[in-house]
């Protein structure tokens, strides 16, 4: 019996990884030949040559910066690239998109490994996640979200003192790294707030040699250009940001014109998420709090379409507990958001494009909502299983 699931499961793996092969090829060639230009290298390459890129960026420049390489991300992202600037753009791509498609294989592999999914079931995920429009979008642009992501997932999988230095590592992507700081600093555990500390210190240090900073001055840089790129218009007006978050509505119904309403409006959207990542931290079911910790970092900041990979957590718990009604629910939004979300934000308004409201501003905010009433509906759920 137990030689017959091998089988099976050998089986499987082979159809999947060939169907993957398909699906992958056209992927590679747009990801190498056109596109990955959200991959930071060329940021980076400044920094490799001695030059702050923050600073040169504040100051306007642009002409070494390529595509959507805003560099925006803490100091150490930079310094983990270095080796990638002793290759050329074309291998350097080609080398992060390598790491990209390994670590779409890593991250759900080790989070079923983990909680103990099924072998046909965790390779069921694999293909999906691997095969789904969200991480497609991420491999093609270069994006550095499942990077952060693997080390956002880190302290779930392994207890150690290492792990919870490498955790750090999801801070250089502070968008996304800002909700395991606050889970663990809810927990009052020193060595929980103070050991992730250790990357981005050490990646401040190092940049501020490398690029003869004074490293007062380089502190807040990433910041400093953060707000001058997304919430700063041409006109040096304050805007929200273009992507989506929760109080992005107050933009869309023009109800705030004041300086630095775009600051104010995320600094409250954190604050408030920060008083429902305290409700999560009760959770002691581990794939479920990091599950709904993601959520709740796509509902409180700005994020891009791609950075939705984040609910791959959620689609892992929802199969394994599919036996339920609220699984079930978790799992159909789990593959929406994943594959489809999209595809409905784009082609629905050109379809509707005569009734006014099913904009992509509409569709797009409707999607945080509902993230919303997710993550609310998972925290009173389990609250009420306890």
């Amino acid at each position: 019996m137990e030689n017959n699931k091998e089988k099976f499961n050998l089986v499987l793996f082979i159809i999947l990884l060939s169907i993957l092969i398909f699906i992958y090829k056209p992927l590679v060639i747009e990801a190498i030949f056109h596109n990955s230009l959200d991959f930071q290298w060329s940021p980076s390459k400044l920094v490799a040559n001695g030059i702050n890129h923050y600073q040169y960026m504040l100051d306007g420049n642009r002409e070494k910066i390529i595509g959507s390489q805003f560099g925006e991300y803490l100091h150490g992202t930079y310094i983990l690239y270095y080796p990638l600037t002793l290759l050329t753009w074309y291998h350097a791509k080609i080398v992060w998109l390598i790491v990209n498609i390994f670590l779409v294989i890593l991250i759900p592999y080790l989070i079923c490994k983990k909680f103990l999914v099924d072998t046909y079931k965790t390779l069921l995920i694999i293909f999906f996640f691997a095969a789904c429009n969200v991480t497609k979008v991420n491999l093609i642009i270069g994006q550095y979200s499942l990077f952060v992501m693997f080390f956002l997932c880190l302290p779930y999988l392994y207890k150690s003192n290492l792990t919870l230095i490498l955790s750090g590592v999801s801070y250089f992507k502070y968008s996304i790294g800002y909700v395991l700081f606050f889970n663990f600093l809810i927990t009052k555990n020193i060595k929980k707030i103070i050991f992730p500390f250790t990357p981005v210190l050490i990646g401040i240090i190092i940049y501020s040699f490398l690029t003869n900073t004074n490293i007062f001055v380089t502190l807040f840089q990433p910041i400093e250009l953060a707000i001058q790129s997304q919430l700063t218009n041409h006109q040096g007006q304050a805007i929200m940001p273009k992507n989506m978050f929760l109080f992005s509505i107050f933009e869309y119904l023009n109800l705030s014109n004041f300086k630095y309403k775009s600051l104010l409006f995320i600094a409250l959207s954190i604050l408030i998420n920060f008083f429902i990542i305290i409700k999560i931290q009760k959770i002691k079911d581990d794939l479920l709090n990091l599950s709904c910790l993601c959520l709740s970092c796509l509902i409180f900041f700005p994020h891009y379409p791609h950075d939705y990979i984040l609910i791959l957590p959620l689609l892992i718990h929802s199969i394994k507990n599919f036996k339920f009604f609220y699984s079930k629910i978790n799992f159909l939004l789990s593959v929406y958001f994943l594959n489809f979300f999209r595809i409905i934000e784009i082609y629905v308004p050109q379809i509707f494009k005569n009734i006014f409201f099913l904009n992509e501003f509409f569709i797009n905010y409707i999607n945080i909502l509902l993230l919303l009433l997710i993550l609310i509906v998972n925290i009173i759920k389990y609250e009420k299983l306890k």
